[in-house]
């Protein structure tokens, strides 16, 4: 069909777990759906089960690895050139590496693709997303309470000179996505965005197919007792479309829940400094710009 839409969304890591159910919730209530999917044939795949779904517009597809900013910088630019504005940016997509793993660009590969690249990816689309008076969901982890994000300088904690294990990187990725959604709410006063942190619950995804280590088989066997992703995603589809959320801002939700995050999620001063490093750190991986 292509008939009139709701607006344009853009979903991270839409082939699977919450990003497939929520971008099949966007496309079933009549949103144009842009899937980003680091895989063209799992990626391909989902297009073709979520057309078959649409009420509207078929889903168009973006192949992007978001640990290489280059690439999201690149994914950025193709959008807003075919897209004026967008409504709604599910920030979703997140890998967990069990042993150090560094991209070309000397970034850790868990915080260069779980926060690095939404936050190149958000500030390529701003304009877009200003235009549209976006919702924005960035989806994180109640694993972010175990974060030690003050351990050391944050640039040593996202190239990995201050590794710590897969579990600690990836603990240190969720709160730096809920300090970036807070830090968002503040410098978008005035705009009309409105940005949410969500826990979308412990879920059967692939996330735990992505290693061979003892946790991940653990989690592999303990996802026969997990929630399937549609609890996620239909979470991840109310911040974003549910008339009810329309002006909720700044907010961190357990599933349904507006709940209060771990305590650093709230330092401010923490925000900034995980910001400023973000942008020295991509203006370096792009040759000085940004």
């Amino acid at each position: 069909m292509t008939g009139s839409t709701r607006g344009t969304a853009v979903v991270t890591g839409a082939n699977s777990g919450v990003g497939h159910s929520v971008a099949g919730l966007l496309v079933e209530a009549g949103f144009r759906v842009v899937l980003v999917c680091r895989s063209a044939e799992r990626g391909g795949a989902a297009r073709e089960q979520l057309a078959a779904r649409a009420s509207s517009a078929a889903p168009e597809l973006e192949v992007t690895d978001l640990s290489d900013p280059g690439a999201v910088r690149d994914l950025g630019e193709r959008l807003v050139r075919r897209h004026d504005r967008i409504d709604v940016l599910v920030n979703n997509a997140g890998v967990y590496r069990a042993r150090l793993e560094r991209t070309p660009d000397d970034l850790e590969v868990t915080m260069a693709t779980n926060h690095l690249g939404h936050f190149v990816l958000t500030r390529g689309l701003w304009g877009a997303l200003a235009r549209g008076r976006a919702r924005i969901v960035n989806v994180t982890s109640d694993g972010h309470r175990a974060a030690r994000l003050r351990r050391a300088p944050l640039e040593e904690i996202v190239t990995g000179e201050a590794w710590k294990g897969g579990i600690q990187a990836y603990c240190d990725s969720k709160l730096a996505n809920v300090l970036f959604t807070l830090e968002l709410a503040r410098r978008s006063s005035g705009t009309g965005i409105r940005t949410n942190a969500l826990h979308p619950g412990v879920l059967s995804t692939r996330i735990w197919n992505q290693n061979a280590n003892p946790l991940s088989l653990l989690m592999r066997l303990g996802k026969l007792f997990m929630k399937s992703p549609r609890v996620g995603g239909e979470a991840a589809f109310a911040l974003a479309a549910d008339p009810a959320h329309e002006e909720t801002n700044g907010r961190y939700f357990d599933v349904r829940v507006d709940a209060k995050a771990g305590d650093d999620a709230y330092d401010a001063s923490l925000a900034r400094d995980l910001w400023e490093t973000s942008e020295r750190l991509v203006a370096t991986a792009l040759g000085g710009t940004t």
